[in-house]
Formats: structure tokens, sequence, C-alpha cells
């Protein structure tokens, strides 16, 4: 039978027990608690691995420590196993993520290939150097490759090699079937950075520049412009063809007849030289525009240099619009109206895809359109104030 303690003998208990900063319950009662945190942390971890995908992301061990009330060591204690076996996987900056295992392993080479042609764009070349940046940061593995011709030997694009994911960046060229063929073989999912290619099991990103085109062509008119100017790439591919076919729709040009007021270079988007543009501001000021749109710079100052170059030489002051990247300075600098995208929504919306693939989201793959926007400096004048 338990007596309990009484007078003095209580007393001295109780300050042994303050001087240990503990009540003294005894080995059994002192172990029952952290059991049952243990247990309560595990079976959450076990529900969360039943219900989940392969690459999904699962809650930091901050979160769990906060969740279930308890130190780190012991949610650290309770994730060990699973990190061990494999069925958790821990990066830096990735936190943790669900790996399911299957009979035959799939070792990969990297989480992702980027592809990307050799090309003059800056733009190009400055998406990928911040893509790779970001996955990095994520703890992915990044390998990269530039290519100049589809029928390379390309050593990334071997059979033993494996992908979860790869961007191809084309910069307007053809992509051959077969060099799609080839990279499906190797990757788990394809991305594409415009969209020259749709249709096909890849997610596809870009701009629609028709959409672009016939925003700036209609404040063109609202400024009271008829006789409106397009200078563009002659380039066969989709995006710039199609442009050039919208441009003609706008202007109500019809007839196998060239249009006097389209100016094509043989040079791609991005490409363009200061005499290019010299000559386009005086073949429109010859052809009696008003107006005139530009797609495919990069560098407004080679526009502000042409602009002075011929301002002798023609009647009127040309009123400009620019079909680019709104928060760009370097193509816009201040100056001229542009009608585009967004240079950094761009750059999110492709690490959101790139992560989705790389961790297996099952959703289908699309086309993704950026938004269009209108961004004013005052190029694009009044017909009034420019007659």
């Amino acid at each position: 039978m338990d007596v309990p303690l009484r007078g003095a003998r209580a007393r001295a208990g109780l300050r042994m027990a303050g001087r240990l900063g503990t009540f003294e319950r005894g080995p059994e009662m002192a172990d029952e608690q952290p059991k049952q945190k243990d247990q309560a942390i595990l079976q959450r971890v076990q529900a969360l691995l039943a219900e989940g995908r392969d690459g999904q992301r699962l809650p930091r061990v901050r979160d769990l420590m906060a969740e279930f009330g308890t130190s780190q060591r012991v949610v650290q204690r309770v994730l060990a196993p699973f990190l061990s076996s494999g069925h958790i996987v821990a990066r830096p900056g990735a936190g943790l993520t669900i790996r399911r295992q299957t009979e035959t392993e799939t070792t990969y080479t990297a989480d992702c290939l980027l592809l990307y042609r050799s090309s003059e764009s800056r733009l190009a070349r400055t998406l990928l150097m911040e893509l790779v940046a970001r996955l990095k940061r994520r703890g992915h593995r990044v390998v990269q490759r530039v290519f100049a011709a589809e029928d390379e030997d390309i050593d990334l694009l071997a059979p033993t090699t494996r992908y979860r994911c790869c961007l191809l960046q084309a910069n307007f060229e053809v992509i051959p079937v077969a060099f799609l063929a080839r990279i499906r073989a190797v990757s788990d999912a394809l991305v594409i950075d415009g969209v020259s290619v749709t249709g096909i099991d890849a997610d596809v990103i870009g701009t629609n520049w028709r959409e672009a085109l016939s925003i700036g062509y209609r404040h063109l008119q609202a400024q009271g412009h008829a006789r409106i100017s397009f200078l563009t790439s002659s380039h066969d591919a989709r995006q710039i063809a199609m442009a050039r076919r919208e441009f003609l729709l706008l202007s109500g040009w019809e007839g196998t007849v060239p249009s006097p007021l389209l100016f094509q270079r043989d040079r791609l988007p991005g490409s363009y030289r200061r005499q290019d543009l010299v000559e386009a501001l005086l073949e429109a000021g010859r052809a009696g525009a008003t107006a005139m749109i530009v797609w495919g710079l990069v560098d407004g100052y080679l526009l502000d240099a042409a602009l002075h170059e011929t301002r002798p030489m023609l009647d009127r002051q040309v009123s400009l619009l620019l079909l680019g990247s709104v928060d760009m300075p370097s193509e816009h600098v201040r100056r001229f109206d542009i009608v585009g995208n967004s240079d950094a929504e761009k750059l999110d919306l492709f690490e959101r895809v790139l992560i989705a693939r790389i961790e297996r989201d099952p959703a289908p793959a699309r086309t993704h359109y950026l938004p269009i926007y209108l961004f004013e400096n005052g190029s694009a004048q009044r017909l009034d104030a420019t007659s």
C-alpha cells in the first residue's frame, strides 16, 4: 500500500525536485511523452508518403516541429529511417521530397538539361543563366549544351543519358521532328522556349506576337495614324510568318504584290544592325507612313541613333512603337512606346514549369502564353502633332 508523504519528508522531496529542475516521475512516466510524439510524427509522415506522388514536397522540418510542438532532434529521429531507405530525399534549398521506389530504379544524369541554339540574342542567354542559378539554388542538378545544328553528335543526348526534364531554346529556328524525338528519348518531360511548336507532348512557353502586334497597331490607330508600317524579319518561323500575315490583315492589304508598308530584313529578331533601322526609317518616309512598328530590337539606343541620322532626311517625324519586353529598359530606353511581355514574369513562369516537371507533376503539358502589356513613353504621338 502506497503511503503519501507528509510533513518534513514531503517538503524535502519537493526541494530536491526543484534543485533538479524537473519533477521526478520515474523512468516509465518520463519516456511516455516522447514516445507519443514520435508516434504522432511517424503516422503523419506515413500518411503523406501514402497519399503523395513521386517528387512531391513534404512539410519542412521546422513545419513538423511547429505542428507537433517538439524539437528538431525528435523530428530528425523520426525521419532518419525514411531518409536512409531512400523513400524521402533531402536536398539543400529544395527541402524534403517523396521518392517512389521502383523495381528498376532510374539513374538520372541530371535533373534538367538545357539545350540552346547558338545565337546573338542577349535576352535568350540571360534567361538561361538566370534559370540555371534558380534551379541550382533549389538543389537541382543542371547541365547545358549549345548546338549549331540538330544533326550534331550531341554527347548529352547519348542513349546512356537520362534527364527528368529538358528545356529546348531554338530561337525561332525550325525544329526537326527527329531532333525532338532524340530529346524525348532521354527526357521524362520537354519544355520549349517559344511557341514555334504547339500541339505536341511538351510544355511550350512564349508570347503571342500576333496579339502584341494587334494591340500596338490599334494603339497607333487611336492616335490618329492610318498609314502604319512594320519592320520585321523575313524568316519563315511560324511566329514571324504569322505576325507578317496579321499585319497585312490589319492594314487591309490584299493581293500578291508586296505591301509598301511591310519592311522585311533577312535577320532574326534581336539581330538588327543600325543600318537596318536607318533604311527602314527612310523607307517609311518614302511610303508616306506616319508611324512604324519595330519587332526584334533589343538595343533601343540603335534606334535612337538611327533617328538622329535620318531626321534631316525626313519631311516629318515618324511615330514609333516597339514589340518586346516592357520591363527591359535596354529595349525601350524610356523613350519608345512598347508592347509585349514582362521578362520578369517570363522567368518566373519558366521556373514554375521546370520545377513542376522535375517533380513529376501529373498535369498534362500545354501551351503557356505570357500576358501582353502596353508601356507608353511618348514616342507614339498623335497624328496632328506630327503633321
